[in-house]
């Protein structure tokens, strides 16, 4: 097979062409051409400016390999030390890097992720800092007649460019003449010194001399300036897209009033400035959104408040920390956005840039050039953006994420997790979550797996996907559901299927009967069992015909049967076979595996938990564990709603007075209050309670900052504030007012007490049995109260400033308390108010 490897991510090689071609098992760092290794170096490395540094100081000149020497690295890493982004400790600079003399890039590239970047950092900013102080570091040694920040710019641009395998770091000729063309497109020029870039690369001083000779020749050195700013924004800054757009944030429960910024999106974050030449290195920003591999993105509705009517909108979310909502004007805008806010979240789970995989794929595409004879798989498994709407642990609905394994995991996945956590559970010795390199390689001799110590880490660092030395259950679900249930996946496998299919129908007629099928399993693995045999043969003809078509076939092993014939189709797939043995072994033990036995480990994991006891002085037992444990948690990254939102315990009730035997009488005039004729033993006293989400269900109310739930309005609504005095009750809802009263209409509320000591706030509902039951409720301050329409509540409680939100394009069913003094003909009533408990 002639292919060329240009990137890789997710168990894909990313040929020459752009396309992917599925694979299994680990991914090496250099691919086979006619029999030849060739070793391929990736451009686009930010860290590359410590190489450039490097060889900018003068620290070694004897390297051809890319490789530093470590007392040069040394040196350099005490310079960054100060860096308020960088935890540097020599004795763990020593520890990583041991007893080598040299240091690769790829070495170095790890542990400026693993063990440099200060803890709570995002990695971006780590490079960025680095950076900067790269330059500090390396300016005074460059010659040029560029200004010094056209020159900055360009050595950024550099750092994207170059060879990370290279010393003294390059530009080869490929990226090289790609840039300039891009340069001298932005001055309206043709660039046509293709010959300037040797065959061996231009360093960083080569390419100021170039730009020097050629640019500064063709146009002035304004327009220079500009170019090279355009250049920065799309290669350093890697601006994909801005715009203006109307935003408001939420930390925490409250939401910011919208305003009016330019929104610059990057692939690590959102920018939101004042002014549109603000760039993201200004002071004119005012704020921004890290973007990263768990960010959520959700489209809303138009909004129609009293001030905006908003059309685009989305939210951006890294819940719980922070919301940024976002409106661009338009449908269209929105679909552009939140295409490039998807590409942005799939490059950071890919740990990649755009500008990379541009770089990667070109690099890919010249290589196909020179060769000519790059094998093409069009029918391998396509990437294809999805919206985030929500994420639960083990329920993952991520961005980019291969449409084959979004089906897997809702399909299979859902349906086998507990018995796929309790294969997780085997290997997981120790119980902590996580599985390393020893638990691994003990797993692998429990299934009698005889691998060499390089064959069990070649294994193992395929599962754990990012490389951070153990591997977790949602690395371990990926791989699995990828790797082991996704046999039929790929257009060679079902390739496969077909010529097992061919060479078991012995008499070429298109079905096998069931002595074809047998004898075929049982000529490839004799240690299959017969009765395992003839259930498959059933399964596959259950159609009711005798035969198996080759559409029963395949579907059968879909279906369920791959642990029977996968193994035997393998054998005609062309891929790793370290870790075919893996796979299938790890198959085994699956099938194996009942789901029961999760239970069982969970039971006896947290046993002195639920056998848990505590004695007091005088022997008797005053706290005890329960009978077993509510959940198992592996550590993990959870939303914090789903670890608290227990599903076993029934709904909460607030506490609530029920008065029986209520009659709501409306009146027939508008503008006038009917009555509520409580029974003449009621006392009035209603209990209260302090308000929750969870209890505010009962009469159908929620709190609003606390949730992204759609509502319909079917009014016009006003928000605004009102002040209830001290006195309210006495002077006006019980002189003025005709006495207190509860009410009911058609338009919703919104009630939000802005200080303490605001009141209470009444609540009731009817039941079918004829009773009203009424909670007072204590609202917390600047807690949203949400009241749908229809709901029965009362105001005439409150006191201190409520922020509200009504409507006047309704009327309102309000009725005054009133109980009955004699039969209810005789038409006497007395007027009375709540009194809480």
């Amino acid at each position: 097979m002639k292919a060329t490897l240009a990137q890789s991510f997710d168990g894909c090689i990313r040929i020459a062409d752009g396309g992917t071609c599925p694979i299994r098992g680990i991914i090496p760092r250099s691919w086979y051409f006619e029999n030849k290794e060739i070793n391929i170096a990736m451009p686009g490395e930010q860290l590359t400016c410590v190489w450039q540094t490097a060889f900018a100081k003068g620290l070694h000149n004897n390297s051809t390999s890319g490789d530093i020497p470590k007392e040069s690295i040394k040196e350099l890493m005490l310079a960054l030390a100060n860096l308020e982004s960088v935890h540097y400790s020599v004795r763990t600079f020593q520890e990583v890097f041991g007893s080598s003399d040299v240091i690769s890039f790829k070495s170095f590239k790890r542990y400026v992720d693993t063990h440099l970047r200060e803890k709570g950092y995002p990695l971006h900013l780590v490079l960025d800092e680095i950076e900067r102080k790269c330059w500090e570091l390396c300016q005074p040694y460059y010659k040029t007649t560029l200004n010094k920040e056209d020159t900055r710019k360009l050595w950024m641009i550099s750092n994207r460019l170059v060879d990370e395998n290279s010393y003294p770091s390059v530009i080869c000729q490929r990226e090289g003449n790609w840039f300039m063309e891009k340069m001298f497109t932005t001055i309206g020029k043709m660039w046509k010194c293709s010959e300037v870039f040797k065959t061996e690369g231009a360093t960083f001083q080569d390419l100021l001399n170039i730009v020097e000779d050629t640019v500064l020749h063709e146009t002035s050195q304004d327009k220079m300036q500009k170019s090279m700013t355009t250049l920065y924004a799309s290669i350093v800054t890697e601006v994909m897209k801005s715009g203006w757009v109307y935003k408001r944030t939420r930390k925490q429960a409250n939401w910011t009033n919208w305003v009016h910024r330019w929104c610059i999106l990057t692939p690590n974050k959102i920018i939101y400035c004042k002014e549109e030449k603000a760039t993201p290195k200004l002071s004119q920003t005012k704020g921004e959104l890290l973007i990263n591999k768990h960010t959520k993105l959700l489209g809303l509705n138009d909004y129609n408040g009293l001030i905006h009517k908003l059309k685009g909108r989305f939210i951006v979310s890294n819940e719980p920390v922070i919301d940024l909502e976002v409106a661009v004007g338009s449908a269209e805008e929105k679909v552009s956005w939140l295409s490039a806010l998807e590409e942005s979240i799939k490059c950071c789970r890919e740990k990649t840039t755009p500008i990379q995989k541009l770089l990667n794929e070109r690099r890919g595409l010249d290589v196909k050039n020179e060769h000519g004879k790059i094998q093409k798989d069009n029918k391998g498994p396509t990437t294809t953006t999805k919206m985030i709407i929500s994420a639960k642990n083990g329920k993952h609905v991520h961005t980019g994420e291969d449409e084959d394994n979004k089906e897997l995991s809702e399909n299979i996945v859902h349906a086998n997790m507990e018995k796929m956590k309790a294969v997780f559970m085997k290997m997981d010795k120790d119980g902590n979550g996580r599985i390393d390199i020893e638990e691994f390689a003990a797993f692998l001799q429990s299934i009698g797996l005889q691998m060499s110590k390089q064959e069990a880490n070649m294994v193992y660092k395929s599962v754990d996907t990012d490389g951070n030395g153990y591997v977790s259950f949602e690395e371990f679900q990926l791989y699995f559901t990828k790797h082991v249930m996704d046999e039929t996946s790929s257009a060679e496998c079902v390739n496969a299927m077909r010529r097992a299919f061919m060479e078991a129908d012995r008499d070429g007629s298109g079905t096998l009967s069931f002595r074809e099928f047998t004898e075929y399993i049982w000529d490839k693995k004799r240690s299959i069992r017969m009765s395992q045999v003839m259930k498959v043969f059933s399964e596959a003809t259950k159609s009711g015909s005798d035969e198996v078509s080759f559409t029963d076939f395949q579907q059968v092993i879909q279906n369920g049967a791959s642990n029977l014939m996968m193994p035997i189709i393998e054998g005609d797939i062309n891929e790793d076979e370290t870790s075919d043995v893996f796979r299938d072994q790890l198959k085994q033990v699956y099938d194996d595996t009942e789901a029961k036995e999760l239970a069982s480990y969970i039971r006896g994991r947290w046993n002195k938990f639920a056998s848990f006891r505590r004695a007091g002085a005088t022997g008797t037992v005053v706290m005890t564990g329960g009978h077993g444990m509510v959940a198992d948690i592996l550590p993990g990254e959870y939303n914090l709603v789903d670890l608290a939102c227990f599903s076993d315990l029934p709904p909460l009730v607030p506490k609530h007075t029920v008065i029986k035997g209520v009659k709501w009488v409306s009146s027939s005039i508008p503008g006038k209050s009917g009555k509520a004729i409580f029974p003449k033993d009621f006392d009035g006293k209603i209990v209260t309670d302090l308000a929750t989400n969870e209890l505010l269900r009962y009469y159908g109310c929620s709190f609003a900052d606390t949730q992204q739930e759609k509502v319909s309005l079917l009014y016009r609504h006003g928000i605004q504030d009102f002040t209830y005095e001290n006195g309210y009750l006495e002077k006006y809802v019980t002189t003025a007012n005709g006495g207190a009263g509860i009410e009911k209409h058609d338009f919703s509320h919104l009630d939000c007490p802005l200080a303490a000591n605001s009141g209470t706030f009444i609540l009731g509902k009817f039941t079918d049995d004829d009773e009203i039951h009424i909670t007072g409720f204590k609202i917390p301050v600047r807690h949203t109260l949400y009241i749908p329409g229809g709901t029965i509540h009362c105001n005439d409680y409150l006191s201190g400033t409520w922020r509200t939100m009504l409507s006047d394009e309704t009327d309102i069913d309000h009725v005054h308390l009133t109980r009955a003094l004699s039969n209810e003909n005789g038409g006497k009533y007395e007027h009375f108010q709540f009194q809480f408990d």
